[in-house]
């Protein structure tokens, strides 16, 4: 399941909102696969971070609480399912208004105070606290339809590539397979290294390396030090005795390494993620960083993985072709975006224009096509 599309705003037109670029305040529709560039301030960062509240919000486990006001207008599409929801919260944390409708049938309608009971093949009044999403119910026979909304919210991974990446973050070596993980948590990675190990066996461990050596990172073994009571993950590098510690590794390789840990395990247990990478990139020499996106793009691509990443560096930008792209512009307290759902003759025109992706960015192409490109170059 993706989320197709998204409107997002505190209570539409207060502090910060997004909107389409060409169909003013209209949902913002996205891909499988969406690169988010913007100049400083422009939004990027904060789109990330609502994508990761939204999942905070829709995911029972969470216990996500705000005093923020907010208002998300949601799309999400899973094969032949459209499934639509919209959530207003005041500034009291009062839940004002909740909907729910899948394939334009009406399952959850919080100002009518009314929820569809799968068992019973109707709708039934109910109500519940102010301060209480009524999607984070749990009733798997008479509310399904829920269900689909938590997981997506469960199992959303969100990265920041110029941090850390889970360094200096441990569990105990007693850490079980049947516990949970926290998917969101990248600081997960040695436990969702060995639940992956543990049942994908040697395949899980072969994908990573293979993906690693595709990047320049030449390793022949992954392991945990059994004999230490946390789980340290370590590397067998070639052309090095001595094994390479989670640890030691340089920011970059950690970062990647991190990364493919996540992403393959959440490939090979076809587990329906959304994995947000902000600054993807960062930390990387050019070379490792075109083979790292180049590389995400073609896993993700046709799976049941959505990806959204964030940049503002030239290098990035040329390595991710204009149809993955959404440019935002920044417009007072809006973030405006335009891409190929929104703009597909500007960005089918570019085309013509001989130069790099950076320049589609750089020269503000994506707002006013060539009209305001030739004007610009007289």
């Amino acid at each position: 399941m993706i989320l197709k599309a998204l409107r997002y705003g505190s209570g539409w037109g207060g502090e910060w909102s997004i909107i389409s670029g060409t169909t003013n305040n209209e949902f913002v529709q996205f891909e499988n696969i969406n690169l988010i560039v913007g100049r400083n301030a422009s939004g990027k960062t904060r789109l990330i971070d609502a994508i990761r509240w939204i999942s905070d919000l829709l995911d029972p486990e969470s216990n996500e609480t705000t005093s923020n006001s907010y208002a998300f207008d949601l799309l999400f599409q899973d094969k032949d399912v459209e499934i639509k929801y919209n959530v207003i919260s005041n500034d009291n944390a009062h839940i004002t208004q909740e909907n729910l409708s899948i394939n334009g049938k009406v399952k959850l309608d919080r100002g009518k105070g009314v929820l569809y009971y799968d068992g019973l093949k109707h709708e039934l009044p109910f109500q519940t606290d102010d301060y209480f999403l009524a999607i984070n119910r749990r009733d798997s026979l008479q509310q399904p339809f829920f269900e689909i909304l938590q997981n997506w919210g469960k199992y959303l991974s969100h990265y920041s590539f110029g941090g850390n990446m889970g360094k200096g973050q441990y569990k105990m070596n007693d850490w079980e397979e049947t516990d949970k993980i926290n998917f969101k948590n990248f600081t997960n990675i040695s436990v969702i290294f060995k639940k992956g190990k543990t049942e994908f066996d040697d395949d899980y461990e072969r994908k990573i390396i293979e993906d690693l050596e595709v990047i320049g990172y030449h390793i022949t073994t992954i392991s945990i030090d059994s004999a230490s009571k946390y789980l340290f993950l370590q590397v067998q590098e070639k052309d090095l005795e001595l094994w390479t510690y989670f640890e030691n590794m340089s920011q970059g390789m950690a970062r990647a390494f991190s990364l493919l840990v996540q992403l393959n395990y959440s490939l090979m247990a076809k587990i329906p993620s959304c994995i947000l990478i902000d600054d993807i990139g960062e930390g990387l020499d050019y070379e490792r960083s075109k083979s790292l996106i180049e590389l995400i793009i073609k896993k993700v691509e046709g799976s049941n993985i959505q990806l959204f990443m964030t940049t503002n560096d030239r290098f990035v930008m040329n390595s991710v072709p204009l149809k993955y792209w959404s440019v935002i512009h920044r417009e007072g307290n809006k973030s405006v975006f335009y891409n190929y759902k929104n703009s597909k003759q500007t960005f089918d025109d570019f085309a013509y224009t001989g130069l790099n992706n950076f320049d589609f960015f750089a020269t503000e192409f994506y707002r006013q096509g060539f009209e305001e490109f030739t004007a610009t170059a007289q």
